[in-house]
């Protein structure tokens, strides 16, 4: 990320100071507006479907118990208009922010002729959706247009949130296999064009998870009996769904998945990436480069051992006091690259070996899904604790409705 990304008001020079290094608009804080867009495709997306599944002239907005409930109302208890309100407050704070962020002078979408259309819902003889979710549309394009025209990448992540939030959506084998059916592919690249804004390993992670349950959906869809059927896969991806957008919106960090048995496999790895590294490094520079500098190096300990004076002693430790010092000569002007390099090189192959362990922790709900009923070995760990290390206590189920 540029200097100009990184910057923030607790430190360093203003914004205004700070050279530009990009063709993007001057952004306050980019990652968060980044966050903030994806979130609120995401939020767009739900909205719609809320529309068009909720029974939304059911009962009336204003409408109140004759008794208090036992609890405070859930999200899940809320009227549908009142949480299509809720969708519509999101959407206008989101706006908000992303405007501040990018520092927006010009008009914003907004929500008024959404809003408008809520109280025709709660008349019994005027419950039709529809002028709604024309309403909606009308809305997700100001706002896909808008975003695009601020900035691209912007623009990008608020289509990335939706088009994720639309690819998890439960449904039957025919919706699930129309959901994967080439759309993980745009996603991946928009995953890697907004890789250097999102959070750490966040695209990474994600994609790599994507392209599992690709490849598992695509199975499923030929019957592969190996895999879940795609009535247990649609079953399991919404809960998938909620930890890819946890990681992407950076409240959930891939690496609070791994524990003390994924770092040991990880570390395992890198080892054996490592000797093979050293063995090829080796034998690209034996013959080429050591081969010669040893044959000189010989040659030259044995003309002074053989040029030296005195017992045949004397001359033997001539020839390995040169021999040694010719030895740690060479390994002085080697180590020192070689050690560079590999400190170059390893970073990468950790950083590889990270993602690909986190991407099988993030698989939580696909390794359910594809796990057998029944553990065919007492050793064997539990689908439900595969991303958690087997020295911590198991959660308890939350009292929610």
């Amino acid at each position: 990320m540029s200097p100009l990304h990184r910057a923030g008001g607790e430190s360093g020079p203003p914004v205004d100071e700070i050279g530009r290094d990009d063709a993007y608009p001057l952004i306050r804080d980019e990652r968060s507006c980044i966050v903030t867009a994806l979130r609120l495709g995401w939020w767009m997306a739900d909205a719609y479907h809320h529309g068009q599944h909720a029974d939304l002239g059911a009962a009336s907005a204003e409408a109140r118990p004759a008794v208090p409930p036992a609890k405070l109302s859930n999200l899940t208890e809320m009227s549908p208009h009142r949480r299509m309100r809720m969708y519509l407050d999101g959407v206008d704070v989101a706006l908000a922010q992303i405007a501040e962020l990018t520092r927006h002078n010009g008009p914003v979408p907004d929500t008024v002729a959404a809003r408008a259309l809520l109280p025709d819902l709660d008349r019994p003889d005027n419950a039709d959706p529809v002028p709604l979710l024309l309403a909606l549309d009308d809305l997700n394009v100001d706002v896909l247009r808008w975003a695009m025209a601020t900035n691209h990448r912007v623009g990008l992540a608020y289509r990335l949130g939706r088009s994720v939030a639309d690819t998890v959506r439960a449904g039957d084998a025919t919706q699930l296999l129309r959901q994967f059916g080439g759309r993980q592919i745009q996603i991946s690249r928009w995953l890697d064009e907004l890789a250097t804004v999102l959070p750490p390993y966040s695209a990474a992670v994600v994609r790599r998870s994507l392209a599992a349950w690709s490849s598992a959906v695509d199975r499923a869809g030929h019957g592969d009996p190996a895999v879940p059927t795609p009535v247990e896969l649609s079953r399991a991806l919404r809960g998938q769904g909620d930890l890819w957008r946890d990681v992407l919106t950076g409240g959930l960090h891939p690496r609070d998945l791994l524990d003390e048995e994924d770092y040991a496999v990880i570390a395992r790895n890198l080892m054996i990436r490592d000797r093979r590294l050293v063995a090829q490094a080796a034998r690209g520079i034996f013959w080429p480069v050591l081969v010669p500098v040893l044959v000189v190096l010989f040659a030259v300990v044995g003309v002074s051992a053989a040029a030296a004076a005195g017992s045949p002693a004397t001359r033997a430790t001539v020839a390995l006091v040169g021999l040694g010092a010719g030895l740690a000569a060479i390994w002085r002007s080697v180590s020192g690259p070689a050690l560079a390099v590999a400190g170059e090189v390893n970073r990468p192959l950790l950083d590889s070996e990270l993602t690909a362990r986190m991407a099988v922790r993030l698989n939580r709900p696909l390794t359910t899904a594809q796990a057998p009923p029944r553990a065919t070995s007492r050793r064997q760990r539990r689908p439900e604790n595969a991303g958690r290390s087997k020295y911590v206590a198991g959660v308890s189920p939350a009292d929610l409705p």
